[in-house]
């Protein structure tokens, strides 16, 4: 069963902001994730419960509830800073 997206309002904010290209990219992006979402990489120190899922040079943040089958997509950022 896919999973559901959940985009959390400061993320929507990022995504409405780029180009529209790159909107379309994470689109498929987040598409993927709703098929298969630990398919992103694990991060560690203090972003130890996220994921990061690469879409070009930007990056999707997320926390995945596998008990619900939900992800919370937090931050869309350039890799440049995503995780400052």
């Amino acid at each position: 069963m896919p999973a559901k997206i959940f985009v959390d309002k400061k993320a929507d904010k990022q995504f409405l902001k780029l180009p529209r290209n790159i909107q379309e990219k994470i689109i498929r992006g987040y598409n993927s994730l709703r098929i298969n979402p630990i398919s992103g990489e694990k991060l560690y120190g203090k972003l130890k419960d996220y994921y990061k899922f690469r879409v070009g040079d930007y990056r999707i943040v997320y926390r995945f509830d596998q008990k619900e089958k939900i992800v919370y997509v937090v931050k869309i950022e350039h890799r440049q800073g995503v995780y400052k």
